[in-house]
C-alpha cells in the first residue's frame, strides 16, 4: 500500500514544521487528547499555562491563574500581576489555539487500532501466502477463509482513513478555535482548573518584593550571644522571585543588601521638615513597618500642618516607591455621613489586597471621620468588599493608614478604642514660598533606591525595637483628641466616675465646673445649652474608673434633673480656689 499509517500528517496549513523537540512532543501528546471542546481548550490552556506546566517540559512554565472575585493573573517574572484588561492572559489564549493546529503530529492510532493493524499484517502473510485466487481450486473452506483475511487486511487502510479524519477533524477545530468568542469559552472553561483564593495571595506578611528579588524579614541568633541564653534579632535576605511566593506586587525599585546607596536630597528635606530626631526616626520605623504585611500595631497616622509643610512630598515619594503595594484613596472613603448599605458595592474598598500602605489626603475642614470603619481597617480582623457586579469576598489587612491635611477630621467617637488608634505627626515647619523648590519631587525620585534602602532599615528597627511613638507625637494626637470632644476631656480630667448612685452632681454645678475647667485649660467652652446637650449624650457612654473598670453614669430626673454615679473633682467645684489636683 502507498499509505503510511505511521508517517507524520501532512503540514497543517500554515505550513508549521514538525516539531522534534521530545518535550514538545510529550506536550503536545498531552494536548491531543482533550477532546475538541471548550472544556478541552480549557484544560489545553491550564497544560500549557496553568499549574500542569511544570509536569510539562515543553510548557512555558505556570505563569496563569484566575483569583476569584478578582480576575486573571500573570506572573510577569516578577510578580502575579492581575490582568486588568486583558493585554496578559489574551495573547496565551492566542498562543494555545494557534497550537492547537499542531496536535495533528500527536494524533496516530489508538492501541486497539494498533491491535487491528498487527492483525491485518498477519492476515496480508497469509493473503500472500495462498497466491492468487485463480490459482487456487475451488474449495468452499478455503474461499471463505480467503474473503476473511480480505476483510481483516482491508482495516489497514479503514483506520488510516480514520486517523486522517481526526487530524483533518483537529485543523478544524483549530480554526474555530481561534475565534473570539472561542476564545472566550477557553477562558471561561479554563478558569475553575486555573483557580486561586485572595486568601491564598501575599500570605507571607514579612515578605517584600522589589526588582532586585524578594526581601525576606527573617529573625536568627545573634552570633555573639550566649548559647544558654540565646538573643535574636532581624535581619533582611534577598532571595530570587519566585511564583509560588504568590506575590501580587512589587516595590518599583533595586536593593542590594551588601550596598549603602546615599540619598543626600531626601535626608535633607526631611531634616528640614521634621526637625525633631524622635519625629524622623518614629517616621523612619513607621515606613519600614509598612513593607511588612504586620498590622499588630492597629494604628492609623494623621499627618497634619498647613501648606508647604513637606507631608504631602513625603507620603508621595513613599506610595512611589511601594508602587502597587501604595493605595491612594479619596478622603470620601474614610470621611463624611453617609453609610453604606450592608449589600452596597465596595470598590475603593476592594482595592486593598496585598496592599501595605494606604494613602488619603486633604479633608474639608470639620469633616467627620467614619470612626467605626477606621475601628475596623485597623483591627486586623477580615473586611468583607465587592467590586462593582461582583459577589463579596474577604479581605485580610496587610495595610496600614496615612490621612493628611490641613484640618483635622472630627472624631465624634471619644472612646479609647479610636483614639488609641488615631496618632497625629505635627508637620508644623513651614517653607517661605521663596525658598520652595518646584523641582523637588524629582530630585526625591532620583534617589529612591537610597530611600528605599532607608525604608529597609526602618523595617529591621521597627521588628527588634518596635515602634515607639515619641512625646511629641503623643502630646499632639492628646491635644487632638481633647479638641475633639471637650465634654470627654472634662469627664476625665475634672471628674471622678464610680457607677455609686450615692455620688451625683446637678447639671448646673457641671456646667460650672466645666467653664472652670475650660478656661484654666484652654478646652473649648460651649454655652450651657450645648453644654446640657452634649453632656447628656456622653453620660450614656462607658467611662473608667479610679480602680481601671467601666463605670455608668445614669441621669435621674426625680423632681431635679441629676447625674448619678461621678462627682466632681474637689479643685473643680464652684468654690473651690481651682489648680491641678489630677
Amino acid at each position: 500500500m502507498d499509505f503510511d499509517i505511521h508517517s507524520d500528517p501532512d503540514q497543517p496549513e500554515d505550513g508549521a514544521p514538525s516539531p522534534s523537540d521530545a518535550a514538545q512532543d510529550a506536550l503536545l501528546a498531552a494536548c491531543a487528547a482533550e477532546p475538541e471542546t471548550d472544556i478541552g481548550n480549557g484544560r489545553r490552556l491550564r497544560r500549557r499555562y496553568g499549574d500542569l506546566a511544570a509536569k510539562h517540559e515543553g510548557a512555558a512554565s505556570w505563569i496563569a491563574i484566575s483569583v476569584a472575585h478578582i480576575g486573571w493573573h500573570v506572573f510577569d517574572g516578577m510578580r502575579w500581576k492581575e490582568d486588568e484588561d486583558g493585554s496578559l492572559i489574551r495573547p496565551l489564549a492566542h498562543e494555545t489555539a494557534e497550537a492547537i493546529r499542531r496536535e495533528v503530529f500527536a494524533i496516530t492510532t489508538t492501541p486497539e487500532e494498533r491491535d487491528a493493524l498487527a492483525a491485518a499484517e498477519v492476515a496480508q502473510a497469509a493473503l500472500d501466502a495462498m497466491g492468487s485466487a485463480k490459482a487456487v481450486l475451488p474449495d468452499p473452506d478455503k474461499a471463505r477463509q480467503r474473503k476473511d483475511l480480505e476483510e481483516a487486511a482491508s482495516l489497514t487502510k479503514l483506520i488510516a482513513e480514520r486517523v486522517a479524519g481526526r487530524r483533518s477533524s483537529r485543523i478544524r477545530h483549530a480554526k474555530s478555535t481561534a475565534g473570539s468568542s472561542k476564545l472566550n469559552n477557553m477562558l471561561e472553561e479554563g478558569r475553575p482548573y486555573m483557580s486561586r483564593k485572595v486568601q491564598d495571595l501575599n500570605t507571607n506578611r514579612l515578605l517584600v518584593n522589589c526588582r532586585s528579588g524578594t526581601i525576606e524579614f527573617a529573625r536568627v541568633e545573634d552570633e555573639e550571644s550566649d548559647p544558654d541564653d540565646p538573643r535574636f534579632r532581624w535581619e533582611a535576605k534577598l532571595r530570587p522571585h519566585d511564583q509560588t511566593d504568590m506575590i501580587t506586587k512589587m516595590a518599583e525599585v533595586e536593593w542590594d543588601p551588601a550596598g549603602k546607596p546615599e540619598c543626600p536630597e531626601f535626608r535633607k528635606f526631611l531634616t528640614r521638615s521634621q526637625p525633631d530626631p524622635e519625629i524622623r526616626l518614629f517616621l523612619k520605623r513607621f515606613c519600614g513597618y509598612c513593607l511588612t504585611g504586620l498590622t499588630v500595631e492597629q494604628v492609623m497616622l494623621f499627618f497634619y500642618g498647613a501648606g508647604r509643610n513637606g507631608k504631602s512630598t513625603f507620603v508621595d515619594l513613599i506610595c512611589h516607591i511601594l508602587a502597587d503595594y501604595a493605595v491612594t484613596l479619596s478622603i470620601d472613603s474614610f470621611s463624611g455621613e453617609n453609610k453604606r448599605g450592608g449589600a452596597e458595592a465596595t470598590p475603593d474598598l476592594a482595592r486593598l489586597p496585598g496592599a501595605r500602605l494606604v494613602a488619603a489626603s486633604e479633608p474639608e475642614a470639620n469633616v467627620k471621620l467614619k470612626d467605626a470603619l477606621i475601628k475596623t481597617l485597623t483591627g486586623g480582623e477580615k473586611i468583607p468588599v465587592r467590586r462593582l457586579h461582583k459577589d463579596f469576598f474577604e479581605v485580610d489587612p496587610q495595610f496600614k493608614i496615612i490621612l493628611s491635611g490641613n484640618h483635622k477630621p472630627r472624631i465624634d467617637d471619644d472612646s479609647d478604642g479610636i483614639w488609641r488608634r488615631v496618632i497625629l505627626v505635627p508637620w508644623m515647619i513651614q517653607i517661605p514660598k521663596a525658598e520652595v523648590d518646584p523641582l523637588l519631587p524629582q530630585k526625591l525620585r532620583k534617589e529612591v533606591a537610597g530611600v528605599f534602602a532607608w525604608m529597609v532599615e526602618g523595617a529591621l528597627d521597627y521588628l527588634n525595637y518596635g515602634l515607639e511613638v515619641p512625646k511629641a507625637v503623643r502630646d499632639a494626637s492628646q491635644e487632638y483628641r481633647e479638641e475633639s470632644d471637650p465634654i470627654g476631656t472634662f469627664i476625665r480630667q475634672a471628674c471622678i466616675v464610680t457607677g455609686e448612685a450615692t455620688d451625683k452632681e446637678t447639671p448646673l454645678d457641671l456646667f460650672m465646673a466645666y467653664e472652670r475647667f475650660a478656661d484654666a485649660e484652654g478646652v473649648f467652652k460651649f454655652n450651657n445649652s450645648t453644654f446640657a446637650k452634649r453632656f447628656a449624650s456622653s453620660s450614656r457612654r462607658s467611662w473608667e474608673g479610679t480602680d481601671g473598670q467601666m463605670k455608668q453614669i445614669a441621669k435621674s430626673k426625680s423632681g431635679t434633673t441629676v447625674y448619678l454615679g461621678l462627682r466632681i473633682k474637689p479643685n473643680w467645684l464652684p468654690n473651690s480656689s481651682g489648680g491641678d489636683d489630677r
